[in-house]
């Protein structure tokens, strides 16, 4: 799995108006060689074979087959342009699938729809990052396109290869229905992830086991993850209509059913992330009335020093005052009777505070 900084919003090069740029370029952090995996299947068969990426796409579709074209790797701009030009997708979509920023669109043209969305995945180090994801449906074919290696399609290739849930009986749509929910449930799994952590750190809390461990650096962290999902579920969702509104027909009426139930998966993880974001919201409640209690324990056990001592204090200063008429100063047993008087003075003291459930 190719490996990106964590924060990639900092990292990102910046680039005034890539409209303006002669040649698109790859604008991402992720350095990944294109590669294309060629899935052909209908009723009876399926194939899958490695192809080049300098192949032609179009030469390979077949009326009486799907063809998945599954493309890992955008690094190589001229590559992924020469493909998606191929297939009359614009230059400006394009641009906005290898740019650094996580444009969410759902467009419709005649012969296809192109779809751009942000997938995410945890690193090696459990940290949140986001795949740049895109799919191009056309009447028979469909091509997946991946910034980054994780095999969140796998279950799907071993789906058509073993006939599972009559998707070699169903359409391209179909296809792009499982494929969808595939990123979805990477929403799902990730939310999961991450809540378990919090849950983790809020057990920590409680538990007073927090040794070594920067729960501000944790707060904000997962803040941050919370804004980079949300960000990419809610965009998915503003967009989504655009697709069950389509106008190329690309989406039959029988299949229908099942984008809509996609549109309310959406909706459940856009509810998960409320309840996400309530998560770290009582983590840092949490967090702040443990110091606040700390702070309190320590003003508490001040307030016993100070109520001990403060008698103490007043009576040394008034036996150092220096006045010629003090008739303790001479007395003979003066020193013994003030030791006793404030021994007296702290026994008093500390039954008081146990009386009061100070101590």
């Amino acid at each position: 799995m190719a490996k990106r900084s964590s924060n990639g919003i900092r990292n990102r090069k910046h680039i005034k108006n890539a409209h303006l740029l002669e040649t698109l370029s790859y604008l991402g952090e992720v350095q990944l060689p294109t590669s294309i995996e060629f899935i052909q299947y209908n009723s009876k068969q399926t194939s899958t074979k490695s192809i080049a990426p300098s192949d032609k796409l179009k030469d390979l579709i077949k009326d009486d087959c799907i063809s998945w074209f599954k493309i890992t790797g955008i690094s190589d701009a001229e590559v992924i342009f020469n493909i998606c030009k191929s297939f009359g997708i614009p230059r400006f979509d394009v641009k906005d699938l290898l740019s650094g920023r996580h444009v969410t669109k759902v467009i419709t043209y005649e012969h296809n729809t192109f779809i751009l969305m942000s997938g995410c995945f945890t690193t090696e180090s459990h940290e949140l990052d986001l795949d740049h994801i895109a799919f191009i449906l056309g009447d028979n074919y469909i091509i997946s396109l991946q910034e980054n290696g994780t095999p969140i399609f796998t279950d799907v290739q071993e789906a058509i290869k073993n006939s599972k849930v009559q998707i070699r009986e169903k359409g391209t749509d179909y296809l792009l229905y499982i494929l969808l929910n595939c990123v979805q449930s990477l929403y799902n799994d990730t939310v999961l992830k991450l809540a378990t952590k919090i849950d983790n750190m809020e057990d920590k809390l409680i538990e007073n086991d927090t040794k070594g461990i920067d729960i501000m650096r944790f707060i904000r962290i997962r803040k941050n993850d919370y804004s980079l999902l949300k960000r990419a579920v809610s965009s998915m969702r503003e967009e989504y209509s655009n697709l069950l509104h389509n106008d190329n027909r690309l989406i039959k009426r029988e299949n229908k059913i099942y984008f809509n139930d996609f549109d309310d998966r959406l909706r459940t993880s856009s509810d998960d992330l409320d309840i996400f974001h309530e998560s770290i919201n009582s983590l840092s409640n949490l967090y702040f009335n443990n110091n606040n209690l700390k702070m309190n324990n320590v003003i508490t056990k001040l307030t016993v020093v100070s109520t001990i001592f403060i008698p103490l204090t007043f009576m040394v200063g008034v036996w150092g005052m220096n006045f010629d008429y003090m008739p303790e100063l001479k007395w003979k047993f003066g020193y013994i009777v003030a030791w006793a008087i404030m021994i007296l003075i702290v026994i008093i003291a500390l039954l008081f505070l146990k009386k009061k459930k100070w101590l």
